[in-house]
């Protein structure tokens, strides 16, 4: 399984998360820190043939 890294916007920790597939992108979805255990938002897209993720708040 492909993991893309995602820095947590409330403890700023870094952790991968497993990646969507590319035919499923853009796409956003609900996710626990794996650190500190609150909750986000990811946001997934691609840039050059990759999958990534942009982790951010609830209130953002």
């Amino acid at each position: 399984m492909h993991t893309v890294p995602v820095t947590c916007p409330t403890c700023f920790e870094e952790f991968d998360v497993p990646a969507p597939f590319v035919t499923e992108i853009p796409c956003d979805v609900d996710y626990d820190c794996e650190v500190c255990c609150r909750p986000m938002r990811i946001a997934f897209d691609e840039e050059d043939g990759e999958v990534v993720g942009y982790a951010y708040g609830l209130n953002e």
